[in-house]
């Protein structure tokens, strides 16, 4: 698989073949903790900052301190879905609600030190969820170039990680020291013949840049954020 694929498989934690461990020195985040960064009028549970937060999910988080701030209904141990048939042990928050988002832990004995937060909308529908760059779900491929100042890189479609983006050529989405705390996924509707006739010139691993002719034409919204932790 090419190199630009790397980051994808490491944030996204494909592989499950990480060992169970214990890394509950950090203390645990305040009841109180107020989203750094927040804009004002902001959900303190949706706004995230790469590499930071997610919302109320921060770098020290566990479960547990999240059933406190945001209330055990809101906060449920699940298994999480991460790609070509894998699950893995995990926490969702807001579950069955279009602010649904799921956790993969650092330490998965005591479900603390998240490795990244995941948030998934069916066909991009929106929610209340806000990247501090200003990505939010449903949000077109030309909006985020835009955000990016320059075209990135994304797998072509028709495969199990189609239209994720795999490398954001040192634009202003690309994470410090070339980490790459931000991934998103874009689609397309797949229903709609017109737009199937042109996917076909993007399909496959690839990589394509957001510049080519069809991507351009396609639009993809994106439909998956996920938010890595250093």
């Amino acid at each position: 698989m090419n190199n630009n694929y790397l980051f994808i498989l490491a944030v996204l934690a494909l592989t499950a073949c990480q060992g169970t461990t214990d890394q509950t020195g950090n203390a645990p985040d305040s009841a109180a903790t107020v989203a750094v960064g927040q804009p004002e009028g902001s959900p303190d549970n949706f706004y995230c900052i790469p590499g930071v937060q997610a919302g109320n999910v921060k770098a020290n988080s566990s479960e547990a301190s999240l059933m406190a701030m945001l209330g055990a209904e809101n906060v449920v141990r699940d298994s999480v879905y991460i790609g070509e048939g894998y699950y893995e042990k995990g926490t969702t928050l807001f579950k069955g609600t279009p602010d649904e988002a799921q956790i993969l832990w650092k330490d998965t004995v005591n479900y603390a030190n998240p490795r990244n937060v995941m948030i998934r909308s069916a066909e991009g529908k929106p929610n209340q969820w806000l990247v501090d760059s200003g990505v939010k779900m449903g949000m077109p491929l030309k909006e985020v170039e835009k955000i990016n100042g320059k075209p990135f890189k994304i797998a072509g479609f028709g495969w199990d990680y189609g239209g994720f983006v795999t490398d954001w050529q040192r634009g202003k989405l690309a994470g410090k020291n070339e980490v790459e705390n931000l991934v998103i996924r874009f689609y397309y509707n797949i229903e709609d013949d017109k737009l199937g006739t042109i996917a076909e010139k993007v399909l496959g691993e690839g990589p394509f840049l957001s510049s080519h002719p069809a991507m351009q034409q396609l639009n993809p919204k994106v439909v998956e954020i996920t938010i890595g932790f250093d």
